[in-house]
């Protein structure tokens, strides 16, 4: 078995130093271990597809925050029946995924192989004007957040102004408009996740989980700033337990409408058809 650690470079994380460290401590172990680094937008995605492609048994690391292991999730899928594992170690700002769901010892996981098949969240919609497929690991979202995200990634703050930006993003954003069910409505959210919060303090739900074929849906209907702030505090703290489980759900745009997808911001059509689907255990994911 051969272990593969990716990270990128230009990252303000401690992708390097924490993939040197991991490779390591599996070294020492006398396990096969290759560290790379990425060159360019997207890389990522393409190693971890060409290592997909190769059909052989492996691991495949993100030493990243979830923008970078949303790029290995995707390549890995992009390859039906692959046969690599994945895992990342958390080195960003964002690291959602690991913290709802890793036990913190990957060392310990690579070394006895402690593999889990994980649903995905599957997105379907048209990107200049061409049919568009990306997979979320841990969430997909419109509206609020990914104002927030947005700015926070144009930007680079750091630990001091990013909480002003996020700030500066709720009380400048209005709402999104979509069409669910022939009605068009107004939202200043719509989150669907795998995964139980979002960026580290939003809590979505007390009961998800990423085996059991569905994500949860947390919609805020718009009303005014103090309503959503309110609700917001609400998620901070004793968290949202009216969202649903849902396998399927589809909305239309009605306008051009940026979605998030793991922290990575995407920009759909006008009058797009989206559909937002749960891939049931496709991933095998070090846990």
């Amino acid at each position: 078995m051969k272990v593969t650690i990716i990270y990128n470079p230009k990252s303000t994380g401690a992708g390097q130093q924490n993939a040197d460290r991991l490779a390591n401590d599996l070294r020492s172990d006398g396990i096969s271990v290759e560290v790379r680094h990425t060159t360019h937008p997207g890389h990522g995605e393409e190693i971890a597809k060409q290592l997909a492609a190769d059909n052989e048994e492996g691991v495949l690391i993100s030493s990243s925050g979830d923008g970078g292991y949303h790029e290995v999730v995707n390549g890995i899928l992009s390859v039906p029946g692959s046969r690599l594992v994945v895992g990342v170690l958390p080195s960003g700002n964002a690291n959602d995924h690991a913290s709802s769901l890793g036990s913190g010892e990957l060392v310990q996981a690579i070394r006895e192989m402690k593999v889990k098949r994980i649903d995905v969240l599957k997105i379907e919609a048209t990107v200049g004007g061409r049919a568009w497929t990306r997979y979320a690991h841990s969430y997909a979202s419109i509206g609020i957040s990914v104002a927030a995200a947005h700015q926070l990634t144009k930007q680079r703050p750091n630990a001091l102004t990013e909480k002003w930006i996020v700030a500066r993003s709720l009380f400048s954003f209005r709402s999104i408009k979509v069409r669910i069910g022939g009605k068009v409505r107004r939202y200043s959210s719509i989150v669907f996740s795998n995964i139980d919060r979002m960026s580290k303090v939003i809590k979505l739900s007390d009961w998800s989980s990423v085996s059991d074929g569905k994500f949860e849906v947390n919609a805020i209907r718009f009303r005014s700033k103090l309503r959503l702030v309110l609700y917001l505090l609400t998620a901070a703290t004793i968290g949202l337990r009216k969202g649903s489980s849902r396998r399927r759900f589809v909305f239309y745009t009605v306008r051009t409408t940026q979605i998030q997808l793991d922290g990575e911001v995407y920009q759909l059509d006008s009058s797009a058809k989206v559909v937002v689907s749960s891939e049931p255990t496709v991933l095998r994911c070090l846990l």
